[in-house]
C-alpha cells in the first residue's frame, strides 16, 4: 500500500464526477422552464373568450334589470287592481243605500237592454232612401232584385235577384265593390231558374257613412 496516496473522500468523488462532460450535460437535460411564454396563435382565442365573458356578464345584468322592471310593473298593476276593487265595493255600498241593485244578474240584464236599445236606434236612423239610391247606381240594366233583407242593425245586407247572364251578376258585384257604401260583396250561389234567368244570392256589408 502506498503511504503517499491521498485519503478517499466522497466529496472529492462527487466533484470529479461533475467534471466529466457527459454527466455535466445530463443536469441540463431535465431542466423544466415554468415561466410564461407568449404564443401569437392563442391571441384570437383569448380575445374571443374575453368577449364572450363580457357578453355573458352584460346579458346577466340585462336580465336582472328586466326582472326588476317586471316586478315593479306587477306591483303597480296589483295596487291599481286593489284600488279599483275598493272603488267597486264603495260604489255598490252607496247604490244599496240609495235602493239601487247592482248585482251581477241585474247588470247582465242591463247590458242586453242597452244592446237592444242601440239596435233600435240604428234601425230608426237607417236611411232607406240613401240605401236604395246606392243600389240603383250599381244595378245593371238586365238585372232585377227580388228581395232585400237587412241584418245586424243594417250593416249586413242579403240580396236575392235574377239576371239574364252570369256576366251581369259579375258586373253587379264589381259595382258593389267599387261603391263607397258597399263593402265585401260575396256571391253565395247562382243557378239557372225555370224561366231561363240566372238566379243569384249576394251578401255584403253596408256603411251609411261611406267608410
Amino acid at each position: 500500500m502506498n503511504r503517499n496516496a491521498a485519503p478517499f473522500s466522497i466529496g472529492r468523488l462527487a466533484s470529479a464526477m461533475t467534471r466529466i462532460p457527459l454527466l455535466g450535460r445530463s443536469r441540463d437535460e431535465f431542466h423544466i422552464n415554468l415561466s410564461s411564454r407568449y404564443r401569437s396563435a392563442m391571441a384570437p382565442i383569448r380575445a374571443v373568450l374575453v368577449l364572450g365573458c363580457v357578453c355573458l356578464v352584460l346579458g346577466i345584468l340585462w336580465s336582472i334589470g328586466q326582472t326588476g322592471l317586471g316586478y315593479r310593473e306587477a306591483r303597480t298593476i296589483s295596487a291599481e287592481l286593489d284600488r279599483i276593487r275598493q272603488q267597486d265595493t264603495q260604489l255598490i255600498a252607496e247604490a244599496r243605500q240609495e235602493g239601487i241593485d247592482l248585482s251581477e244578474g241585474v247588470l247582465q240584464g242591463l247590458s242586453a237592454e242597452v244592446g237592444l236599445a242601440n239596435l233600435l236606434i240604428e234601425k230608426r236612423a237607417f236611411s232607406w232612401t240613401k240605401f236604395l239610391t246606392g243600389l240603383e247606381q250599381v244595378i245593371p240594366p238586365r238585372l232585377v232584385l227580388s228581395s232585400v233583407r237587412l241584418e245586424q242593425g243594417g250593416t249586413m245586407v242579403h240580396l236575392l235577384g235574377s239576371a239574364v247572364s252570369l256576366e251581369d251578376i259579375t258586373s253587379f258585384t264589381v259595382g258593389l265593390q267599387d261603391h263607397p257604401t258597399f263593402k265585401d260583396p260575396v256571391l253565395a250561389q247562382h243557378r239557372i231558374g225555370t224561366n231561363g234567368l240566372v238566379e243569384f244570392d249576394v251578401t255584403l256589408r253596408y256603411s251609411q257613412a261611406g267608410l
